[in-house]
């Protein structure tokens, strides 16, 4: 097993911009169309992940597939197309971490890029030259059964995938008395929810934080995890955590979207809102065995259609003056470079100019 695991530089490391569920499965959606099945060349700039690229290489540097289970994303290398799975590398973007690949002009990679991976198979078969640029709190690689079987056990179901089974966080909600806020960020319970998804949707399901998770009905287990895969599903769709809303109902407001004042308290070592009017704790519920509900609703992406591209999610959340560290995206190519660095001209105008 070779891992790169850390922190990345403080001038990347943007505290309360986790790349939440939505965003990984967004980068693994395109990413399925542009780089699987391709075989790729492996280096890695800053020398964090140098054993990592030269095992890629070793293992023949065909990705195959890739698999994405809450935050965690996991890449199948092999020699061949239809051949063994040789090599898994395993990715967790952290806080600040991105995968960008360009068809274009390729920037310089930065302090922070583990690892950049070039087509190799583009004069034979008529395909596009690609380079990857990625950077990530943790990257590491092993094989199948140490890398991917071995961590996917100890995820919970992930609200995004067709496969997701949600019986299985009805039973561990029924069995911990830890409040249902901890419950959501436990990514062992139920993976991909972060700390922005947590609050809203809490919020619309009229659960406060803290109350225990061991004592939720069967209908409120049922209405949480439909508004949790409703709320993803549209944060995939859009690229935006909002979805189809203009911005959050009860997440880091004063007031919240009905009227109610919004307290503010560290829970897990994340900060998380809840409104007073709508969330109620009530402390003297018991807890109640719960018969694990039928979760009448489609999970996964694959029914979702036509996404929002990452160049035009990233533009309107500049027109709405939205800092773009609300929520980071990890989502990069040649069209959000540009609109960045169009931006970034922009601003250097307006400076100069004031």
């Amino acid at each position: 097993q070779i891992s790169g695991r850390g922190q990345l530089p403080r001038e990347q490391h943007t505290v309360g911009a986790m790349v939440e569920g939505d965003g990984c499965h967004r980068v693994v959606a395109a990413q399925r169309k542009s780089l699987v099945g391709r075989k790729f060349s492996a280096s890695s700039p800053n020398g964090r992940f140098k054993a990592g690229a030269q095992a890629i290489a070793k293992a023949g540097g065909v990705l195959l597939r890739i698999e994405v289970h809450g935050k965690n994303m996991f890449y199948f290398f092999g020699k061949a197309r239809g051949g063994a799975t040789l090599l898994v590398m395993h990715v967790h973007f952290g806080m600040a971490g991105a995968f960008a690949v360009y068809k274009g002009e390729e920037p310089d990679a930065t302090a922070t890029t583990r690892l950049r991976l070039e087509t190799a198979d583009g004069g034979k078969r008529g395909l596009p030259h690609l380079a990857a640029h990625l950077s990530a709190m943790t990257v590491e690689c092993g094989s199948v059964a140490s890398m991917y079987d071995r961590l996917v056990l100890k995820l919970g179901p992930d609200p995004l995938r067709e496969d997701a089974e949600p019986e299985r966080l009805f039973a561990r909600c029924a069995m911990v008395k830890k409040s249902i806020g901890l419950v959501l960020m436990d990514q062992s319970i139920i993976a991909g929810v972060g700390n922005i998804y947590r609050s809203e949707t809490l919020y619309e399901a009229q659960l406060h934080p803290d109350q225990p998770a061991n004592t939720l009905t069967r209908a409120e287990l049922l209405a949480l995890w439909r508004i949790v895969v409703r709320d993803m599903q549209a944060g995939f769709k859009s690229g935006s955590i909002w979805g189809k809303k203009k911005g959050p109902l009860c997440y880091s407001r004063k007031t919240s979207a009905c009227g109610g004042k919004v307290r503010e308290w560290t829970m897990g070592g994340r900060n998380v809102y809840a409104c007073a009017k709508r969330q109620r704790l009530d402390k003297q519920r018991k807890a109640v065995v719960v018969q694990a509900p039928k979760a009448a609703v489609r999970t996964g992406t694959a029914h979702l259609g036509r996404v929002v591209s990452a160049a035009v999610a990233e533009r309107r959340k500049r027109k709405s003056g939205e800092s773009m560290a609300v929520q980071h995206v990890a989502l990069k190519d040649d069209t959000t470079l540009a609109a960045a660095r169009r931006a970034a001209s922009a601003t250097r105008q307006r400076r100069a100019a004031a």
